[in-house]
Protein backbone atom coordinates (compact mmCIF):
# COMPACT_ATOMS: atom_id res chain seq x y z
CA UNK A 1 0.00 0.00 0.00
CA UNK A 2 1.20 3.68 -1.06
CA UNK A 3 0.90 6.89 0.65
CA UNK A 4 -2.81 7.71 1.81
CA UNK A 5 -3.66 3.35 1.15
CA UNK A 6 -3.58 3.60 -2.28
CA UNK A 7 -2.30 0.47 -3.88
CA UNK A 8 1.07 1.80 -5.56
CA UNK A 9 2.03 -1.09 -8.90
CA UNK A 10 5.34 -0.81 -11.41
CA UNK A 11 4.96 0.02 -14.21
CA UNK A 12 7.32 -2.73 -16.70
CA UNK A 13 9.06 -1.04 -19.59
CA UNK A 14 7.66 -3.93 -22.03
CA UNK A 15 4.08 -2.38 -21.52
CA UNK A 16 4.83 1.22 -22.67
CA UNK A 17 4.35 2.41 -26.56
CA UNK A 18 5.72 5.99 -27.26
CA UNK A 19 5.46 7.23 -30.57
CA UNK A 20 6.59 10.72 -31.43
CA UNK A 21 5.93 12.47 -34.91
CA UNK A 22 7.06 15.53 -35.68
CA UNK A 23 6.21 18.32 -38.49
CA UNK A 24 6.05 21.52 -39.38
CA UNK A 25 3.64 22.82 -36.94
CA UNK A 26 3.19 20.50 -33.92
CA UNK A 27 4.74 17.50 -31.92
CA UNK A 28 2.39 14.81 -32.13
CA UNK A 29 2.61 12.59 -29.46
CA UNK A 30 0.57 9.37 -29.36
CA UNK A 31 0.79 7.00 -25.81
CA UNK A 32 -0.34 4.07 -24.60
CA UNK A 33 0.32 2.88 -21.22
CA UNK A 34 -0.39 -0.76 -19.86
CA UNK A 35 -1.18 -0.96 -16.51
CA UNK A 36 -0.64 -4.09 -14.47
CA UNK A 37 -3.50 -5.76 -12.59
CA UNK A 38 -3.92 -5.85 -8.98
CA UNK A 39 -3.32 -9.60 -8.75
CA UNK A 40 0.83 -10.49 -9.16
CA UNK A 41 0.91 -12.46 -12.24
CA UNK A 42 -2.25 -11.62 -14.42
CA UNK A 43 -1.55 -9.68 -17.47
CA UNK A 44 -1.84 -6.47 -17.03
CA UNK A 45 -4.61 -4.90 -18.84
CA UNK A 46 -4.01 -2.07 -21.49
CA UNK A 47 -5.52 1.27 -21.11
CA UNK A 48 -5.10 3.61 -24.44
CA UNK A 49 -4.68 7.34 -23.96
CA UNK A 50 -6.62 9.32 -27.32
CA UNK A 51 -4.20 10.64 -30.02
CA UNK A 52 -2.78 14.14 -28.65
CA UNK A 53 -1.58 17.00 -30.83
CA UNK A 54 0.41 20.20 -29.70
CA UNK A 55 -2.46 22.92 -30.18
CA UNK A 56 -0.90 26.09 -28.61
CA UNK A 57 1.17 28.09 -26.62
CA UNK A 58 0.43 30.58 -23.82
CA UNK A 59 2.58 33.66 -22.96
CA UNK A 60 2.51 35.43 -20.16
CA UNK A 61 4.08 39.38 -21.37
CA UNK A 62 4.42 42.60 -20.38
CA UNK A 63 4.10 45.12 -23.33
CA UNK A 64 1.46 43.12 -25.81
CA UNK A 65 1.97 45.39 -28.34
CA UNK A 66 5.62 45.13 -28.63
CA UNK A 67 5.60 41.63 -28.58
CA UNK A 68 2.51 41.33 -31.03
CA UNK A 69 4.74 43.63 -33.49
CA UNK A 70 7.73 41.39 -32.86
CA UNK A 71 6.20 37.93 -33.41
CA UNK A 72 4.09 39.52 -36.77
CA UNK A 73 7.15 41.36 -38.55
CA UNK A 74 9.89 38.70 -37.52
CA UNK A 75 8.11 35.43 -37.22
CA UNK A 76 5.70 36.17 -39.56
CA UNK A 77 2.64 35.38 -37.47
CA UNK A 78 -0.74 36.95 -38.17
CA UNK A 79 -3.02 37.93 -35.71
CA UNK A 80 -6.35 36.16 -35.08
CA UNK A 81 -8.35 37.92 -32.78
CA UNK A 82 -7.60 40.25 -29.88
CA UNK A 83 -9.83 41.67 -26.85
CA UNK A 84 -9.94 41.04 -22.99
CA UNK A 85 -11.39 39.06 -20.22
CA UNK A 86 -13.15 39.98 -17.00
CA UNK A 87 -10.32 41.56 -14.96
CA UNK A 88 -9.21 43.99 -17.88
CA UNK A 89 -6.42 41.59 -19.31
CA UNK A 90 -5.60 41.75 -22.69
CA UNK A 91 -5.46 38.40 -24.70
CA UNK A 92 -4.05 38.56 -28.40
CA UNK A 93 -4.10 35.12 -30.45
CA UNK A 94 -1.82 34.68 -33.41
CA UNK A 95 -1.27 32.08 -36.23
CA UNK A 96 0.79 31.20 -38.91
CA UNK A 97 -1.20 27.91 -39.78
CA UNK A 98 -4.72 28.39 -41.30
CA UNK A 99 -5.54 25.37 -39.75
CA UNK A 100 -4.99 26.58 -36.70
CA UNK A 101 -6.87 29.24 -35.31
CA UNK A 102 -4.06 30.24 -32.78
CA UNK A 103 -0.98 28.82 -32.07
CA UNK A 104 0.51 31.51 -29.36
CA UNK A 105 -1.78 33.10 -27.42
CA UNK A 106 -0.48 36.28 -25.40
CA UNK A 107 -1.40 37.64 -22.25
CA UNK A 108 -0.30 40.80 -20.70
CA UNK A 109 -0.20 39.19 -17.20
CA UNK A 110 3.35 39.62 -16.72
CA UNK A 111 5.10 42.47 -14.31
CA UNK A 112 8.03 44.60 -15.43
CA UNK A 113 11.07 42.95 -13.67
CA UNK A 114 9.44 39.18 -13.78
CA UNK A 115 11.61 36.93 -15.03
CA UNK A 116 10.51 34.64 -17.88
CA UNK A 117 9.78 30.79 -17.09
CA UNK A 118 9.99 29.91 -20.83
CA UNK A 119 13.78 27.95 -21.39
CA UNK A 120 13.03 28.12 -25.44
CA UNK A 121 10.27 28.19 -28.45
CA UNK A 122 11.43 26.30 -31.08
CA UNK A 123 10.27 26.57 -34.69
CA UNK A 124 11.04 23.54 -37.32
CA UNK A 125 11.65 24.53 -40.55
CA UNK A 126 12.57 22.13 -44.25
CA UNK A 127 16.32 22.70 -44.73
CA UNK A 128 19.01 25.12 -43.90
CA UNK A 129 18.17 27.60 -46.26
CA UNK A 130 15.13 28.26 -44.28
CA UNK A 131 17.44 28.78 -41.48
CA UNK A 132 19.58 31.23 -43.69
CA UNK A 133 16.45 32.90 -44.33
CA UNK A 134 15.19 33.01 -40.89
CA UNK A 135 18.59 34.60 -39.81
CA UNK A 136 19.01 37.15 -42.80
CA UNK A 137 15.16 38.14 -42.13
CA UNK A 138 16.20 39.13 -38.07
CA UNK A 139 19.57 40.81 -38.57
CA UNK A 140 17.72 42.96 -41.56
CA UNK A 141 14.99 43.23 -38.38
CA UNK A 142 17.66 44.57 -36.47
CA UNK A 143 17.52 41.81 -33.65
CA UNK A 144 20.45 41.65 -31.34
CA UNK A 145 22.27 38.26 -30.05
CA UNK A 146 21.69 36.27 -33.05
CA UNK A 147 23.28 33.00 -32.16
CA UNK A 148 23.35 30.58 -35.13
CA UNK A 149 24.45 26.89 -33.94
CA UNK A 150 25.17 23.30 -34.60
CA UNK A 151 23.77 20.51 -33.05
CA UNK A 152 24.65 17.91 -35.21
CA UNK A 153 21.34 16.54 -35.13
CA UNK A 154 19.83 19.87 -35.73
CA UNK A 155 21.00 23.33 -37.64
CA UNK A 156 19.63 26.22 -35.58
CA UNK A 157 19.58 30.06 -34.76
CA UNK A 158 18.78 31.22 -32.02
CA UNK A 159 18.00 34.87 -30.56
CA UNK A 160 15.30 36.51 -28.28
CA UNK A 161 12.17 38.35 -28.73
CA UNK A 162 12.05 41.73 -26.68
CA UNK A 163 10.97 40.32 -23.57
CA UNK A 164 13.70 37.92 -23.55
CA UNK A 165 12.31 34.83 -24.45
CA UNK A 166 14.43 32.36 -26.15
CA UNK A 167 13.67 31.45 -30.08
CA UNK A 168 14.73 29.02 -32.27
CA UNK A 169 14.45 28.38 -35.77
CA UNK A 170 15.65 24.80 -36.51
CA UNK A 171 16.38 22.18 -39.12
CA UNK A 172 16.46 18.57 -38.15
CA UNK A 173 19.69 16.61 -40.19
CA UNK A 174 19.90 12.77 -40.83
CA UNK A 175 22.34 12.16 -38.51
CA UNK A 176 22.24 11.54 -34.47
CA UNK A 177 24.76 12.59 -31.97
CA UNK A 178 24.79 12.75 -28.16
CA UNK A 179 23.74 15.61 -27.00
CA UNK A 180 23.86 18.01 -26.03
CA UNK A 181 25.79 19.42 -28.28
CA UNK A 182 27.19 22.87 -29.59
CA UNK A 183 29.59 24.32 -32.31
CA UNK A 184 28.76 28.35 -33.76
CA UNK A 185 27.98 28.35 -37.25
CA UNK A 186 29.81 30.26 -39.79
CA UNK A 187 27.07 32.11 -41.82
CA UNK A 188 30.01 33.10 -44.15
CA UNK A 189 30.21 29.88 -45.49
CA UNK A 190 28.00 28.70 -48.21
CA UNK A 191 24.99 26.10 -46.98
CA UNK A 192 27.24 23.41 -48.90
CA UNK A 193 30.18 24.29 -46.44
CA UNK A 194 28.25 24.48 -43.37
CA UNK A 195 26.23 21.16 -44.52
CA UNK A 196 29.39 19.32 -45.53
CA UNK A 197 31.15 20.28 -42.19
CA UNK A 198 27.92 18.70 -39.76
CA UNK A 199 28.07 15.75 -41.80
CA UNK A 200 32.09 15.13 -40.77
CA UNK A 201 31.61 16.20 -37.48
CA UNK A 202 29.12 13.83 -36.75
CA UNK A 203 30.42 10.73 -39.22
CA UNK A 204 33.46 11.09 -37.05
CA UNK A 205 31.69 11.66 -33.47
CA UNK A 206 31.51 7.94 -31.63
CA UNK A 207 27.81 8.00 -30.71
CA UNK A 208 27.26 8.96 -34.30
CA UNK A 209 24.20 6.88 -35.34
CA UNK A 210 21.98 7.21 -38.98
CA UNK A 211 18.75 9.09 -37.06
CA UNK A 212 16.58 6.64 -39.05
CA UNK A 213 18.43 3.62 -37.33
CA UNK A 214 17.94 6.42 -33.40
CA UNK A 215 14.62 6.36 -34.50
CA UNK A 216 13.91 2.87 -34.90
CA UNK A 217 15.85 1.87 -31.63
CA UNK A 218 13.57 4.33 -29.96
CA UNK A 219 10.44 3.15 -31.48
CA UNK A 220 11.43 -0.56 -30.05
CA UNK A 221 12.10 0.52 -26.40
Amino acid sequence: MGKHGLSTYSVPDRQWDLGIYRGPYCVRINTKIGFPSKNDGEEGTMASLPEMSFGHLGINVINIDRMVDFYTSVLGFKVTDRGSVRDGNTLVFLSRNPEEHHQIVMADTRNEGEPSTINQISFRVNDFAQVRQAYDHAVAAGVEGIEPVDHGSALSVYFRDPEGNRLEVYMATPWYIAQPHRQLIDFDKSDEEVWKACEEKCLADPTYQPMDEWKAAFAAS
